[in-house]
């Protein structure tokens, strides 16, 4: 018969929960392997929402980002960049993570390099890393691998059912969609399906109705979008429409207008609304948050454009949101104006007030951003 032991002697459970919930997200790989009971404890998902309950949840954003070496411990890569890059000519992507809630920076350790160009979900507390091309071959990959930030542990996935790369990818409810990006070929495709993490299963959906490579992936209004992109035969050339997935019926709906061009990433955010942060044409120099309002309606400016960042031309931008209710924000990533002598640079939109927050962004996570996603422990 296993003996019951207190989480904390001499305290009440209840009490040891409340000092071991408080215990930043960084600490908590330490924590199991403290004991059985505390492993328990922080394996569980009572544990997070009880953080996010008391008020002592944290915010975490991923980035698959250009010139961090994958397969990398922290530091490593720093190390690296120092004497000029990973040493070879071959481009490298890694995983990169900022703790919105403590300002952090840190790299995630990775037990294999990670794909250029890969897609990232989460679903509850799962970080999900999909597709990209495979760093040795450059084809695109059909890998899929699953953190658990809360461990640091990863384990590999199901693959997609093919390989592709810059594809639409986003997580609606407990599910990871992606739609289209190209073979290795370099086809358009119009293939799309949905992985569920916890079963670890595949399931075909229908075909779009056109080819979309280079399509960017949204959830908004409880919907999955795939927008833009351009078909095999219209190479770079976007269009301005998008599908979005009809759950209920079970096929793609197309709607007009929903591309704004240049350098733009679009972001779900609270209520259904979606959101484009944009960095404008080169020949303007204008830049924008605007909110699509719905078929026939467009998109209408919400908040100015952030101090610091490049105006004009393709500059790389992505988007994701934080937080929730009162106190939800869209973090950017996008360049930084030249003078500023950084790449890129992260920056904080308050929806509520919309007022920029300047973030702090150390020089080795300046790199482009292909893409990210949030979790909240």
């Amino acid at each position: 018969m296993e003996c019951y032991h207190e989480l904390i002697p001499g305290l009440p459970d209840d009490v040891a929960l409340e000092c071991l919930a408080r215990v930043m997200v960084r600490f908590h790989p330490g924590l199991r392997l403290v004991c059985r009971g505390w492993r328990n404890l922080v394996s569980a998902s009572h544990f997070y929402r009880h953080r996010d309950r008391i008020g002592a949840a944290e915010d975490l954003i991923f980035f698959v980002q250009a010139g961090k070496g994958g397969g990398c411990r922290d530091g490593e890569a720093e190390e690296g960049e120092k004497h000029g890059g990973v040493g070879s000519q071959q481009p490298t992507h890694g995983l990169s993570a900022y703790n919105a809630t403590m300002r952090s920076w840190h790299r995630v350790a990775t037990n294999e390099p990670v794909p250029l160009f890969a897609q990232i979900a989460t679903v509850g507390r799962k970080v999900v890393l999909l597709g990209g091309w495979d760093p040795v071959s450059l084809d695109p990959t059909a890998a899929v691998r699953i953190l658990d930030p809360a461990t640091g542990g990863w384990r590999r996935g199901t693959p997609m059912a093919q390989p592709r790369s810059f594809f639409a990818c986003g997580a609606v409810g407990k599910q990871v969609f992606v739609a289209g990006g190209h073979d290795a070929q370099k086809n358009a495709l119009r293939t799309a399906e949905t992985y569920d993490p916890s079963a670890d299963e595949w399931a075909a959906l229908p075909d779009m109705g056109e080819e979309r490579d280079e399509c960017q992936g949204v959830e908004a209004g409880g919907r999955f979008w795939a927008v833009s992109g351009y078909g095999t035969e219209g190479q770079g050339r976007f269009v301005e429409a998008a599908e979005w997935y009809d759950t209920a019926a079970g096929q793609w709906r197309r709607e007009e207008g929903m591309w704004e061009a240049g350098g733009t990433a679009y972001v779900g955010v609270a209520g259904g609304r979606m959101w484009s942060v944009g960095c404008g044409r080169e020949a303007t120099g204008e830049g924008w948050v605007r909110e699509y309002e719905g078929v026939g309606k467009g998109w209408k400016e919400v908040a100015p454009h952030p101090a610091g960042v490049k105006r004009g031309g393709r500059s790389p931008c992505a988007a994701v949101a934080v937080g929730g209710g009162d106190r939800e924000r869209v973090f950017v990533m996008a360049a930084a104006e030249e003078e500023s002598g950084a790449d890129h640079r992260g920056c904080v939109l308050e929806v509520g007030s919309r007022h920029w927050t300047r973030v702090e962004t150390p020089v080795g996570f300046t790199g482009f951003v292909f893409s990210a996603a949030a979790v909240r422990l």
